[in-house]
């Protein structure tokens, strides 16, 4: 089987990143024609990007070209609690083994400050992005980053984070917050309880919004 081309990869970075922002809302349809000319490339690429998206559950096919997958109730519950367990595993690994560097990298995105909470609520998902992702490179287990990298926070965008009230957001802070120091402790045990409790809090508050 031929490798998609660098223009199909870069066609599917940006669609899905407009899935994920909540840029490309649940439901909507994709017309390849239409999404070529708004990325200025030929379909093909697009119409390959959208059959890669779909291979990861992003979008459904229609009877003319695809739309953008609302999920479920049961579904959205289901990935949050593998994503629980992904990532209270990956906090554990980073508590435990994670070299200095990679700890201090967690760190220095500074997801656990207070005042983020009174912040543009993009920069909290893209904090809260950049977070996560240093927590999973200081596990050093590239096996596990791509189980995780198939159960991203779709719902934690733009869109979501935009309803989200300062009371929420302090929460969700607070969860990097005791993240962070259970790293900083090198508590593998505290480090996962607390990751896992982050990610369950924001499954709460994500099926409030999602209502």
């Amino acid at each position: 089987m031929s490798q998609p081309s660098s223009l199909t990869l870069e066609s599917r970075d940006l669609l899905r990143r407009q899935i994920i922002e909540g840029t490309l809302r649940p439901r909507e349809r994709l017309i390849a024609a239409d999404l070529a000319d708004k990325l200025q490339v030929s379909r093909t690429p697009v119409r390959e990007a959208l059959y890669l998206l779909a291979s990861e559950g992003l979008v459904v096919p229609t009877k003319r070209g695809f739309a953008v997958r609302e999920f479920t109730h049961s579904e959205i519950i289901e990935i949050y609690e593998v994503r629980a367990a992904l990532e209270g595993m990956a906090a554990r690994l980073a508590a435990e083994r994670g070299g200095g560097k990679a700890i201090e990298a967690v760190l220095e995105v500074e997801a656990g400050t207070v005042t983020l909470a009174k912040s543009a609520r993009q920069v909290l998902v893209d904090k809260n992005t950049l977070f996560h992702r240093a927590i999973f490179a200081a596990a050093g287990n590239e096996r596990l980053g791509r189980l995780n990298g198939q159960h991203t926070e779709h719902f934690f965008n733009y869109r979501i984070a935009d309803l989200y009230t300062d009371e929420e957001a302090a929460a969700s802070i607070e969860g990097h917050r005791q993240i962070e120091a259970a790293l900083r402790k090198r508590d593998g045990d505290a480090a996962e309880k607390a990751a896992r409790d982050h990610i369950l809090e924001a499954l709460s508050v994500t099926l409030r919004k999602l209502r």
